[in-house]
């Protein structure tokens, strides 16, 4: 049996990540692919405990935060019904944020060295075949995280223009050539029919 492929779509907050994560699992499974959806912080108890701090419900130092993702997603790697298990299977897995998510929000306060060597361990455990970066227009997102009820703490304007500079220093360190950049200046039913044809032609490759 095949293995599936292991797709991760990545972006700030407000650039429309989680809409086209899910419109791209919908359209996968409209083509008749098997598809897992996932997303990080994932939804073991680890991943419950992030969620608290990321809320603001529990206070702790950035190296606490950045340590418990890695260990979340350890878990939801290798750990049972996890990414690893579903790829075997021959089922393709898109993942809401990976690694370069923890790159690009992790290091405001600790080293960016640290953080990225801390992150490392996931990629050498499992390297997505492809990452989807979504590159959104900053006065679209600022007006998108202004219409939120709630707001996490690092879905600041502030913040979040450092975290699209740690993004572009993180991919730029990295040199992976499974990045694809797509802008979401174009409306979204187009942008999303670009990413699924990006994945499809990923998983057709293999196929073929």
């Amino acid at each position: 049996m095949k293995k599936g492929k292991f797709i991760v779509m990545e972006g700030g907050d407000g650039s429309g990540k989680s809409t086209h994560t899910r419109l791209l699992v919908e359209g996968l499974c409209k083509k008749g692919y098997a598809v897992f959806s996932t997303c990080e912080p994932s939804h073991s108890e680890i991943g419950k405990l992030i969620r608290r701090y990321l809320s603001g419900e529990l206070d702790a130092p950035e190296a606490t935060i950045a340590s418990l993702f890695l260990a979340d997603r350890i878990l939801h790697i290798e750990g049972k019904g996890g990414i690893k298990e579903h790829l075997e299977k021959g089922v393709n897995v898109v993942c809401d944020r990976y690694y370069l998510s923890s790159m690009a929000y992790n290091c405001m306060s600790e080293s960016i060295d640290w953080v990225f060597n801390l992150n490392l361990r996931a990629r050498d455990l499992l390297k997505p075949d492809l990452v989807i970066y979504l590159k959104a227009d900053e006065e679209e997102t600022d007006k998108r995280l202004g219409k939120r009820e709630s707001m996490e703490i690092y879905e600041t304007k502030e913040f979040q223009r450092k975290v699209l500079n740690r993004y572009q220093e993180a991919m730029d360190r990295l040199g992976d050539n499974n990045v694809k950049v797509v802008s979401t200046v174009a409306s979204r039913e187009e942008v999303a029919k670009g990413i699924l044809k990006i994945a499809e032609d990923l998983i057709a490759e293999e196929s073929g």
